[in-house]
């Protein structure tokens, strides 16, 4: 017997998990709009912001070009 594998629950559990967090932020009184403008907010989205450009640039963009280029586009031109 074939078992099939079901590859769209991904997409409904992340939309589940998304309002169900909207209705505890609403319960327990937390305004994300008013949360996201706060200025420690931005300084800290800054702070990621610049940590994730730097992994990409010095680490993954590397990587991420040598499979693009020796591996993932043979691939493809062969289709």
């Amino acid at each position: 017997m074939i078992k099939r594998v079901q590859t769209n629950r991904g997409l409904i559990k992340a939309a589940v998990i998304f309002i169900l967090l909207l209705i505890i932020f609403a319960y327990l009184g937390l305004n994300i709009r008013s949360i996201v403008a706060s200025q420690t907010f931005q300084d800290n989205w800054s702070f990621i912001k610049d940590i994730a450009s730097i992994v990409w640039n010095d680490y993954l963009s590397v990587a991420v070009r040598f499979v693009w280029d020796n591996i993932l586009v043979p691939i493809i031109k062969k289709i």
